[in-house]
C-alpha cells in the first residue's frame, strides 16, 4: 500500500523544487483557446519560443523530428528568447528541455521548428478564461515561468504591460 503512495509523492518532488528553487523567467504568450467543458476555464497558450527559426539549429533534421533537445534562452529586454538548441544538456545559463515536433514554413518564408515545453495550459478562476483570450487579441500576456535544470513549470499569467 505504501509503494503507489511513494510513486505518487515522488511525482510532485520535481515541480515542486522547481518552485521553491528554480529561477524565475518571464516569456511573450499568445492565447488561443479558453474552456474546457470538463475541467473548466483555461488559457492554452503557444509561447513565443515555441517557434524556433531553423538558423539556431545546428543539428541534421534526422536529429530533431520529434526528439527532446535543449533550448537554450537568453534574456533580450523583458522577455527570454531563444539563442541556441543541443543535445547535450548546457552546463550554465537558462534552458528548458523540449519535444521538436515538426518543421514549418510560417508567413515570414523561414522554416521553423514547433516545440513543446508542456507549459501550454494554465488554469485560471472560473469565468476569466475568456478575458484573458480576448485581452491576448488586443495586446498579448506575458507568462511567468520557474526553470531548474531544463524543466519549467508556469506560475503566472499576466496582462502584458
Amino acid at each position: 500500500m505504501a509503494i503507489p503512495l511513494l510513486i505518487l509523492l515522488a511525482m510532485t518532488v520535481k515541480p515542486q523544487a522547481t518552485l521553491l528553487f528554480g529561477q524565475e523567467i518571464v516569456l511573450e504568450t499568445k492565447a488561443y483557446d479558453p474552456t474546457d467543458l470538463f475541467r473548466g476555464d483555461y488559457v492554452a497558450i503557444n509561447f513565443a519560443i515555441s517557434d524556433v527559426p531553423a538558423s539556431k539549429v545546428d543539428l541534421p533534421i534526422d536529429k530533431i523530428n520529434n526528439k527532446n533537445l535543449f533550448v537554450s534562452l537568453k534574456q533580450e529586454g523583458k522577455y527570454y528568447v531563444v539563442d541556441q538548441v543541443s543535445e547535450a544538456k548546457p552546463k550554465e545559463g537558462v534552458y528548458l528541455k523540449g519535444r521538436f515536433l515538426q518543421i514549418y514554413n510560417p508567413v515570414n518564408e523561414q522554416d521553423t521548428f514547433r516545440v513543446d515545453y508542456s507549459l501550454d495550459k494554465y488554469f485560471v478562476e472560473q469565468g476569466s478564461g475568456m478575458e484573458l483570450e480576448q485581452e491576448s487579441f488586443k495586446g498579448g500576456l506575458d507568462g511567468t515561468v520557474k526553470v531548474l535544470g531544463g524543466y519549467g513549470v508556469l506560475t503566472e499569467i499576466t496582462k502584458r504591460s
